[in-house]
């Protein structure tokens, strides 16, 4: 049985996701024991050893999960044991947003603004060099879906009209910061200005922070004149 740290007499609730499924359980496993082997996690799951095989494909291919070498002592060659990567991490429940507005509470207005225009500037570059390869605005919308989308807005993208775009972000992932500081929804319209360019025009739809479901944005050539 896979044992880790606990005080005595202690009882912990189970983590869940909802429907709990053995590919749940298994990343539950992985967080709490990495190194685990193929055998340990059928036994602890009930399942066979090939049906964790499929399941460490399937979450490998996807990047959650990677290989590790075995630390446990033993005789001879240890078996190689499977632990989370940096994006199966990220699956867990994490208090980002608390931290930050911790750390922001102690700037001025100034600073912040500073602070967002700093972080607006890293994000514009990193989002330039990925949309350096596309060539059309199509190409670029639907690669720059594909940044917000990984950075847990939920983006999607459609086409309205020919030339005519919109980007849709489903989830705020700096919600309870925008709260605070709304100065950041405001540096959110400027890295997609910049990112695009001046030859690009983009207008805010809908905004969540004022009672809309979603955040969207309209993106089209911008008008000579």
């Amino acid at each position: 049985m896979l044992r880790g740290p606990a005080c005595a007499g202690a009882r912990h609730p189970p983590v869940t996701f909802g429907l709990v499924s053995s590919r749940h359980q298994l990343l539950l496993l992985l967080r709490k024991h990495p190194g685990a082997t193929v055998a340990e996690l059928a036994r602890e799951l009930a399942i066979s050893g090939m049906g964790v095989r499929r399941h460490l494909a399937s979450l490998s291919a996807e990047g959650l999960v990677e290989q590790s070498a075995c630390t446990r002592e033993g005789p001879g060659r240890p078996p190689a044991g499977w632990r989370l990567s940096g994006s199966g991490m990220e699956l867990f429940p994490r208090r980002y947003d608390a931290l930050a507005l911790d750390l922001l509470e102690d700037l001025s207005a100034e600073e912040v603004a500073g602070a967002l225009e700093r972080r607006t500037d890293k994000q514009v570059a990193q989002y330039q060099a990925v949309l350096a390869g596309c060539s059309s605005l199509e190409d670029k919308v639907a690669a720059l879906a594909s940044l917000r989308d990984q950075a847990g807005y939920l983006a999607e993208w459609s086409m309205v009209a020919g030339d005519e775009f919109v980007l849709t972000e489903n989830n705020c992932a700096v919600h309870r910061v925008a709260e605070h500081h709304p100065g950041v929804c405001a540096m959110e319209l400027s890295l997609l200005r910049r990112v695009l360019g001046p030859e690009v025009e983009v207008t805010r739809q809908s905004h969540a922070m004022t009672g809309d479901a979603v955040c969207s944005y309209c993106i089209r050539p911008s008008t000579p004149g």
